[in-house]
C-alpha cells in the first residue's frame, strides 16, 4: 500500500512510440529539457525535447523499450563523486570507474547538462602560458591558460602523440589534465591510459570515455560530463587542461539523433543548432577571476577530418568558436616531422599576449623567415637559378625547420627553447647546414641546459625585459663554447 502511494505521488509518462533509444512519451506535464526520468527497473533516460502532445527522451541505458512502458519523473539527479581520487583512473560519463581499480566514495555532485557559461564579470585576461615543452607551440603558437585551441587533421597525422606529450609534460606544473574520449574503441583508451600513467601522469590526470559500442545518448552527454570535472577543479582555484577527443564524432551522434527525430536538417544534415550546442559547451572554458574561483580551463577540442580539407561545416564552426587552431598534416608526419603541425595553416589568437618580449620578437622573426622560405622554395621548383641571398634564405629556412623538430616525449624548458632557436640568427649556425644541427642537437641542448659557461645566457633568457638583439649579442660572445662541444 505504501509503494502504491509513493507511485501516485510521481508524475508518470507512458511510451507511445519507440525508435531504439529515442522514445516519445505522453504525460510528464512538468518535465523540462535535460530532466532525468526512470522506469520501474531504474533504467534512466534524459528529456531531449518537449512537443505539444508528448515529450521525447533519450535512453541512457542499453535496453529495448516498447509502447506502454512507463517512466517516472525523477527528482534525484545523476550524482558524481568528484575529487582527487579521480586521478589515475578511467571513468565513464556517469563517473563510474571502468578500470577495475576499485570503487569511489558516494557521489555528491549533480551532473548539470545545461550549465550556463560563466559571464564576462567572472573572467579575466589570459596572461599565463600553458607550457607544453614543445618549441613549435610555446614559441610560435603559444597557448594561454584559459584559451580554447582547436586541434584538427586526418587520421594518422600525429594528434594523439601530441596530446600524450602535452599531458605528460604537465608533470610538476600544477595543471590538472582531463582527457575525454568520444566514441573510441576500448582498446584505444586502454593503450592511451597506459602511455600516460606509466610516465607519471596518473598523479594529476583523469580519463573519461564513452565507447564506440555505447548507445548514442551516452556519447552525446560525454563532453558535458568531462566539463563537469574540469569545472569542479577550476572552481577550487586549479588550472585545468581539458581535451575533448573528438567533437567531429560528437557532431555525428547529434546528427543521428536529429535525423531519427525527423527534424529539418541543416547543412550536411547536421541539426540547425549544432553551432549553438558546441559553442555552449566551448564557452564554459576560460580564465576566471575571484568571482569564479580563480581557476582556469584550457580547452583543446579535437577534430578528426577525413582529408586535408577544413572548409566543411563542423571544422569552420569549431574554428569560429575557438581562439585558434593547429592543423596536423599526415604529409609532415610521413616525412618524420614532429610535431607534424602545418605552420602556414595554424594560428593562435590570444596566446601571444602571454609571451615575454624576447619570445614575441623571436617568434615574429622566425615566422617571417619561414614565410619567405616557403615562397622561395616554391619559386625554385621551376628550376630557375637563384641568387646568393635566396640561397641563404633557403639554407636558413631548412635550418629553422630542423631546430623546430623535436623528438616525441621530449620536454624543453622555455629558456632552452629560446636559446636554441636564437642560434638560427647567430654566426655559430648561420653558415651551417641542417645536417650539422641534426648531428649535434643533443650536445647543444645539453650545453644550453647545464654548461656553467652559459649561465649568463640562461639568466638573460629568463629575464622579462630582454630583447632579441641583447640575446643575440650575448650568444655571440659565447659562440666558442658551443663550437667546442660540437662535431664538424
Amino acid at each position: 500500500m505504501v509503494t502504491a502511494e509513493k507511485t501516485l505521488q510521481k508524475e508518470i509518462g507512458f511510451v507511445v512510440d519507440a525508435k531504439g533509444y529515442l522514445l516519445s512519451l505522453e504525460g510528464l506535464p512538468s518535465a523540462r529539457i535535460n530532466d532525468i526520468i526512470e522506469d520501474d527497473n531504474g533504467n534512466r533516460a534524459i528529456v531531449f525535447s518537449i512537443e505539444k502532445d508528448y515529450v521525447r527522451v533519450l535512453l541512457l541505458s542499453n535496453i529495448l523499450s516498447k509502447a506502454g512502458d512507463r517512466f517516472f519523473l525523477s527528482r534525484s539527479k545523476l550524482l558524481f563523486s568528484l575529487g582527487e581520487h579521480l586521478f589515475g583512473r578511467i571513468v565513464d560519463p556517469f563517473g563510474i570507474p571502468i578500470d577495475s581499480a576499485g570503487s569511489f566514495p558516494k557521489g555528491d555532485s549533480a551532473l548539470e547538462f545545461d550549465r550556463a557559461a560563466p559571464g564576462i564579470h567572472t573572467r579575466k585576461e589570459i596572461d599565463q602560458s600553458l607550457q607544453t615543452g614543445i618549441t613549435l607551440i610555446d614559441t610560435l603558437f603559444p597557448i594561454g591558460k584559459g584559451q580554447r585551441q582547436l586541434l584538427f587533421g586526418p587520421t594518422g597525422s600525429g594528434k594523439t602523440t601530441f596530446i600524450r606529450d602535452v599531458i605528460v609534460n604537465q608533470k610538476n606544473k600544477n595543471v590538472i589534465c582531463i582527457y575525454v574520449g568520444i566514441g573510441k574503441p576500448f582498446s584505444y583508451i586502454e593503450r592511451f591510459a597506459s602511455s600516460l600513467f606509466s610516465r607519471g601522469a596518473d598523479s594529476y590526470s583523469v580519463i573519461m570515455s564513452a565507447f564506440a559500442n555505447d548507445i548514442t545518448p551516452i556519447n552525446i552527454i560525454t563532453p558535458t560530463a568531462g566539463m563537469l570535472i574540469a569545472e569542479y577543479f577550476a572552481d577550487r582555484g586549479r588550472d585545468v587542461l581539458l581535451i575533448l577527443d573528438d567533437l567531429g564524432t560528437h557532431a555525428k551522434y547529434l546528427r543521428e539523433v536529429a535525423l531519427l527525430m525527423e527534424m529539418i536538417p541543416g547543412r550536411q544534415s547536421y541539426p540547425g543548432d549544432i553551432f549553438y550546442q558546441h559553442a555552449h559547451l566551448v564557452e564554459r572554458a576560460g580564465n576566471f577571476n575571484e568571482h569564479a574561483g580563480n581557476g582556469s580551463i584550457t580547452l583543446l577540442p579535437v577534430l578528426e577530418t577525413d582529408i586535408e580539407n577544413f572548409t566543411d561545416l563542423i571544422p569552420t564552426n569549431l574554428m569560429a568558436m575557438t581562439d585558434g587552431h593547429l592543423f596536423f598534416s599526415p604529409t609532415l608526419r610521413a616525412e618524420g616531422y614532429y610535431p607534424s603541425i602545418a605552420i602556414d595553416q595554424s594560428v593562435t589568437r590570444v596566446g601571444r599576449q602571454t609571451q615575454t618580449l624576447l619570445q614575441k620578437q623571436l617568434s615574429t622573426r622566425v615566422m617571417v623567415l619561414l614565410t619567405e622560405y616557403k615562397k622561395q622554395q616554391e619559386y625554385t621548383q621551376f628550376g630557375t637559378s637563384v641568387s646568393l641571398k635566396t640561397r641563404h634564405v633557403l639554407q636558413q629556412g631548412a635550418l629553422a625547420h630542423e631546430l623546430l623538430r623535436q623528438d616525441p616525449l621530449s620536454n624543453l624548458r622555455y629558456e632552452t627553447q629560446i636559446i636554441f632557436l636564437c642560434l638560427l640568427f647567430n654566426t655559430f649556425l648561420s653558415h651551417r647546414e641542417a645536417s650539422f644541427t641534426k648531428k649535434n642537437r643533443e650536445k647543444i641542448i645539453t650545453a644550453i641546459q647545464t654548461d656553467s659557461r652559459l649561465e649568463g645566457v640562461r639568466s638573460l633568457a629568463k629575464a622579462s625585459g630582454t630583447t632579441l638583439d641583447a640575446m643575440l649579442k650575448e650568444l655571440e660572445k659565447n659562440a666558442r663554447v658551443l663550437e667546442s662541444i660540437c662535431q664538424p
